[in-house]
């Protein structure tokens, strides 16, 4: 019976854990002043940069590219958002740091997009949550 217990303890304490939980896919929205952006909270699922110096970051739950598209963007990728080094480098620095940051301690971001490039949103800011 003692195993029985252990097993059911420890199995409900891995579900609870898991790494399998989502966090909330990434929603559109309009301002009050009409201006559209569009944002995620979530785990940083994967990050990087190519040798074209695009950052990408993936998002732990895809955008549902309807939500998108109801606030006139027009994004072709559900999963990943973009932003080019070569636009304002100390910026894309300051934010791929902070992005793995949040990856390297398991703390979630909170980033906003406005704007497409390359068939995805375009980040423009990002939070650091605890």
């Amino acid at each position: 019976m003692y195993r029985f217990i252990v097993m059911c303890f420890l199995l409900s304490g891995s579900y609870l854990f898991s790494s399998n939980s989502h966090a909330a896919a990434p929603t559109c929205h309009t301002t009050s002043t009409g201006s559209p952006y569009c944002q995620y909270t979530g785990k940083v699922n994967k990050i990087y940069i190519n040798s074209g110096g695009l950052i990408l970051l993936y998002f732990d739950s895809p955008l549902n590219l309807a939500d998108a598209e109801a606030v006139g963007y027009s994004p072709t990728s559900a999963t990943a958002t973009v932003y080019p080094l070569s636009e304002n480098p100390d910026f894309a620095k300051l934010f791929y740091s902070t992005a793995l940051a949040a990856q390297a301690s398991g703390r979630s971001v909170t980033i906003q997009m406005r704007g497409t490039q390359h068939g995805y949103l375009k980040f423009d800011r990002i939070w650091l949550n605890e």
